[in-house]
């Protein structure tokens, strides 16, 4: 939503402009009008400095309904002459009533543009149907309007049309933030095979991809279980001359570690704690993984001592790796510890929670912590699907 000041300066001055009237001139009309026009002309000049200043702030107040005794003292409404309209007036840029204005405007713009958002991704994928949801704005479209429409949708066929649209009829000043949320969309829908099309034609438009280009497709190829798509694309980086985040990096620790290719995730990781980068839970787990996988517990319980020392806080599926890993090692007592830990954090236990601690008190004999957990899964509704274990 956008306001113009459109104050007529004719109408402003109008009430600086009476000159005292002819019947009443006298012997003193001389003086008078001499310090009327001393007068006139300190308060145009006032006014002209109001003007310079409005001009320059920008301020914008179209569009908002306003009551008129609320306008009627800002915006210098003269009700004989009807040069100020309803739909247009005058606020002064340093009263308070400005900023609320511009963040009410804001905000009710951005919420006809989600709800846009929301129409193209019901509406049918078509060229006909995704520009009749547009065309009620009146192509009065900006930059980063097209960037709120399409950061908020989840139909991939009818994003694509929609970035078209904005193609015909805007110059992009960072066209790279357009395709970066379009992929966005692919994302959401794990749609590799489309975002990677979309990739290219980037490329023939001529527009330099950027980090968070590559991290998209990165993630979006994990979350499609397509490690090595994803190490793929990782490799890609350097030709573009780009250097990896830390969030990059710690996405392509668990990729390389999904693919099978330790030696790259663990080197991942060295450069991570030497460099001081991010490392999040879901990363510590697949380190933690890849160690229990290679039967070094000793190493598991290593990641876990560095990644409380980070004040990364671990989840569920890094509490459920620890038990089984310390299942396999025939170390029951960390696996309690363990199990009291992920208690004591607020977590709730799955179902894979149960099963590890049943496989490790199972393998270490301990007949009466098994039972208890067999109970304790019974009383959750979990009872049935142990009797199978």
């Amino acid at each position: 939503m956008a306001y113009n000041l459109c104050s007529s300066p004719s109408s402003l001055c109008k009430p600086l402009c009476n000159t005292p009237s002819s019947s009443s001139r006298d012997s003193k009309s001389r003086n008078l009008n001499s310090n009327f026009y001393h007068s006139s002309k300190i308060n145009t000049l006032t006014f002209q400095s109001r003007t310079t200043s409005l001009q320059i702030t920008n301020v914008s107040l179209q569009d908002e309904e306003i009551p008129r005794q609320e306008t009627s003292k800002d915006s210098n409404f003269n009700e004989e002459t009807g040069s100020s309209s309803k739909s247009y007036i005058w606020v002064n840029p340093k009263s308070s009533r400005a900023s609320i204005h511009r963040k009410r405007s804001y905000d009710a713009k951005y919420t006809s543009l989600v709800n846009a958002a929301k129409s193209l991704n019901s509406c049918s994928s078509n060229k006909n149907d995704v520009s009749n949801v547009l065309s009620e704005f009146d192509d009065k479209f900006l930059e980063q309007d097209a960037v709120v429409i399409l950061n908020n949708m989840s139909n991939p066929d009818t994003a694509l049309l929609a970035l078209k649209f904005f193609q015909e009829r805007l110059k992009f000043q960072r066209e790279v933030v357009v395709y970066n949320v379009t992929l966005k969309v692919f994302r959401k829908g794990r749609d590799l095979d489309k975002a990677e099309k979309l990739f290219d034609e980037m490329l023939e438009r001529g527009v330099k991809p950027d980090n968070f280009t590559f991290s998209t497709i990165i993630s979006c190829a994990r979350l499609c279980n397509l490690a090595d798509k994803a190490v793929e694309w990782f490799e890609k980086m350097p030709s573009f001359g780009l250097e990896p985040d830390d969030v990059t990096f710690s996405t392509m620790i668990d990729s390389y570690g999904r693919a099978g290719k330790v030696e790259k995730a663990l080197s991942l990781y060295d450069r991570a704690r030497t460099g001081e980068w991010r490392i999040d839970a879901t990363t510590f787990s697949t380190l933690i993984r890849i160690y229990k996988v290679a039967g070094d517990f000793d190493g598991c319980l290593n990641v876990y001592e560095e990644m409380k020392a980070l004040g990364v806080k671990p989840n569920l599926v890094v509490y459920n790796i620890l038990l089984d890993a310390m299942g396999r090692a025939k170390r029951p007592w960390q696996v309690k510890k363990f199990y009291q830990d992920l208690i004591d954090s607020g977590l709730s236990p799955s179902f894979a929670t149960y099963a590890a601690l049943l496989h490790a008190y199972g393998r270490a004999r301990y007949g009466d912590d098994a039972i208890k957990i067999y109970r304790e899964m019974k009383e959750k509704g979990l009872g049935i699907e142990c009797s199978s274990l």
